[in-house]
C-alpha cells in the first residue's frame, strides 16, 4: 500500500508524480503494482484555481482523481484515512479468504 503525496505548491504536481513513479519503478520489488491512494498536499498554501490546476495535472498523470489535503490544517486528512483503510480491508480480506482456502487443505 502506498500513500503517495504530492507536494501542491510545486511547479508542477503531476511531473512530480511522474518523477517519483520512475524512482519506485526503477527501485524494482514490484512497488509500482502495489495498491495506491494519490493525495494533492499543501492544500492550505494554495489558492482554489492552483488546487484546481494541479489536482487536473495529478489526474493525467495518475490517472485517477487525488484527495486534496492539508496537513497543517487537518482538512481533507479524515478522507485520506478513510481511502486507506478501505484499501487496507480489502487486503485483509483477501489474506482472510486466502488463509481460509489454505486451513482447509491438509497433506
Amino acid at each position: 500500500m502506498l500513500l503517495h503525496l504530492v507536494d501542491g505548491t510545486a511547479e508542477d504536481a503531476g511531473a512530480a508524480y511522474e518523477t517519483v513513479r520512475t524512482e519506485l519503478a526503477a527501485y524494482g520489488h514490484e512497488l509500482t503494482e502495489k495498491p495506491e491512494i494519490v493525495a494533492l498536499n499543501k492544500a492550505d498554501a494554495m489558492s482554489a484555481d492552483d488546487i484546481k490546476q494541479q489536482a487536473a495535472r495529478l489526474k493525467r498523470a495518475a490517472k485517477k482523481t487525488p484527495l486534496i489535503l492539508s496537513g497543517v490544517s487537518g482538512d481533507g486528512v479524515v478522507e485520506v484515512l478513510r481511502a486507506l483503510l478501505k484499501v487496507i480491508d480489502k487486503a485483509h480480506r483477501g489474506e482472510v479468504e486466502d488463509q481460509a482456502v489454505d486451513a482447509a487443505w491438509q497433506p
